[in-house]
């Protein structure tokens, strides 16, 4: 039976890493939507101490639905570019609300295993658009200040590494 538990392991692995691998994504389209909101917060208000983290604390108890009804009442979002968020909206809650449970059933035929692998890749590919569209929004506002999110990336990974030096090399 052990033998048995293991080759079933061994043959969920790729669905179980593609599924994080798209919940991943769903996030990151959640904190994109977040991050636009917080510095177009930050914008409104002359660049007033706290206000990105205030919104940003506020908006990351938000579902992504509630993020996007938020970037709607600040700007006049165009519909079709609307729909098209709306439909990640969709495809992510489609991926992080039961997708693996309601498909239990197909993990356990091989031919099913590999079904609920692609479709959770082609699900992760049409939210991680709706990702890509909100950043070049967030590079277009960042632009205005000499950012970019590539060099915010950059710096925080520069950070990251400097506040997490090994310590031990330093020693006499």
């Amino acid at each position: 039976m052990i033998a048995t538990d293991d080759k079933m392991l061994d043959a969920l692995a790729p669905v179980f890493l593609e599924l994080g691998r798209a919940v991943y994504i769903c996030q990151t389209f959640e904190d994109s939507l977040n991050l636009l909101l917080s510095l177009m917060a930050q914008e409104a208000a002359d660049g007033e101490d706290g206000v990105f983290q205030a919104v940003w604390n506020f908006q990351s108890s938000k579902p992504l639905g509630q993020l996007l009804s938020a970037l709607r009442k600040q700007i006049d979002v165009p519909a079709d570019f609307d729909e098209y968020l709306s439909m990640g909206v969709k495809k992510r809650n489609e991926i992080v609300h039961g997708y693996l449970t309601k498909n239990v059933m197909r993990l356990y035929d091989p031919k099913g295993r590999l079904e609920v692998e692609k479709e959770l890749s082609e699900l992760t590919v049409e939210v991680k658009r709706r990702d890509v569209s909100v950043n070049k929004l967030i590079d277009a506002l960042l632009e205005k200040y000499g950012l970019s999110n590539s060099s915010l990336k950059r710096n925080a990974d520069n950070l990251w590494n400097f506040q997490n030096l090994d310590n031990s090399k330093f020693s006499h």
